[in-house]
C-alpha cells in the first residue's frame, strides 16, 4: 500500500475507538505470531530493567531522567509529527521514512490477519485502522496547508525541500489550475500591468499569502534546553524537560525543527 493511496480514502473511526496494542516496526517484521500479555503487563518495571541493562539511569519508578534520550518507534514518531503538523501554522518537514515503514507494516499485518484466531485478528485490525487513520489525517493536514499557501510554498526553497515529490507535484498543479481559473474569470479583462499574481506594492504589501509564524502555540520541552531567551526585553528562562510554555511560534521554530520541543 502506498501513502499516496490514502489521500482519497475515508478517515475511518476516531483514534479513541482502537484500544489494541500495536507492535513496533522491528518487532512486527520478526513475524511473531502471538502477543506476550505478561510482558506487556510488566509496564514500567520492564522498561527500568532495559535501561539498567543498557547502563542508563532510572529512578526505579519508570521515570526517565532529564538527560536520557527517549527511543521512539514509528507509531510514536507519527503521533508526534501529526500533532506538530496540526498545531504549527506553517508546513513542517515531511516524515517520509516513517510513513513508508508504517505502510509496509500495515501490509504485513493485513497478511497476518488472515491466519490469526478471531480475537487476535480483531486486535490487529483495530490497530491497522488506527495507523491508517493517523496517516490519512497527517497527509490531509499537509494538503490543506499546501492548498492555502500553494504559491508561497512552491516559490520558497525552504518549503520546497519539505514537500514530498507527490506533494510538490500536487502543489504545482494546484497553482497552475488556480492561475488558469483567475485569468479566465477576470485577469484577462484587466490591463496587462495589473494581471500579475505575485506583485509587491510600494509599501511592502505582498499579494502572495504566507503563514503567520507569529501565532501563539503551546509547546512541551522534550529534551532539556537550558536557559532560553524568549524575549529580548526579558531574562532567559530555564527550559527543562516536560516544561510547557505558550509563546509565539517563530520563537521556538528552530527548537521544533531540532526535535527539542513538541507542539501540544
Amino acid at each position: 500500500m502506498e501513502a499516496d493511496d490514502l489521500y482519497s480514502q475515508d478517515l475511518g473511526p476516531p483514534i479513541g475507538e482502537s484500544q489494541g496494542v500495536f507492535p513496533n516496526t522491528q518487532d512486527a517484521r520478526l513475524g511473531s505470531e502471538t502477543m506476550d500479555v505478561e510482558e506487556h503487563a510488566a509496564g514500567h518495571n520492564g522498561r527500568d530493567e532495559e535501561r539498567e541493562y543498557a547502563g542508563e539511569e532510572s529512578d526505579g519508578n519508570g521515570e526517565i531522567s532529564e538527560d536520557e534520550e527517549v527511543t521512539e518507534d514509528d507509531l510514536s514518531i507519527l503521533m508526534r509529527v501529526w500533532v506538530n503538523e496540526r498545531n504549527a501554522p506553517e508546513l513542517l518537514e515531511y516524515e517520509g521514512t516513517t510513513i513508508e515503514n508504517l505502510m509496509e507494516l500495515v501490509d504485513f499485518q493485513n497478511q497476518r490477519i488472515q491466519s490469526q484466531p478471531a480475537i487476535i485478528a480483531n486486535i490487529l485490525k483495530m490497530d491497522v485502522d488506527r495507523i491508517k487513520y493517523l496517516v490519512r489525517s497527517y497527509l490531509r493536514t499537509r494538503l490543506a496547508k499546501i492548498e492555502k499557501y500553494a504559491l508561497h510554498y512552491t516559490r520558497e526553497p525552504r518549503y520546497r525541500a519539505r514537500l514530498s515529490q507527490s506533494e510538490l507535484d500536487y502543489a504545482k498543479g494546484f497553482v497552475a489550475l488556480e492561475e488558469k481559473h483567475m485569468r479566465r474569470s477576470f485577469l484577462d479583462q484587466l490591463p496587462p500591468h495589473l494581471r500579475a499574481l505575485d506583485e509587491t506594492s510600494s509599501n511592502g504589501m505582498e499579494m502572495v499569502s504566507k503563514p503567520d509564524v507569529d501565532l501563539a502555540v503551546f509547546c512541551r520541552v522534550r529534551t532539556t534546553v537550558g536557559e532560553f531567551q524568549f524575549d529580548a526585553s526579558e531574562d532567559p528562562i530555564a527550559m527543562k524537560r516536560s516544561n510547557i510554555f505558550i509563546t509565539r511560534y517563530s520563537i521556538i521554530r528552530d527548537l521544533l525543527e531540532d526535535g527539542k520541543v513538541e507542539l501540544i
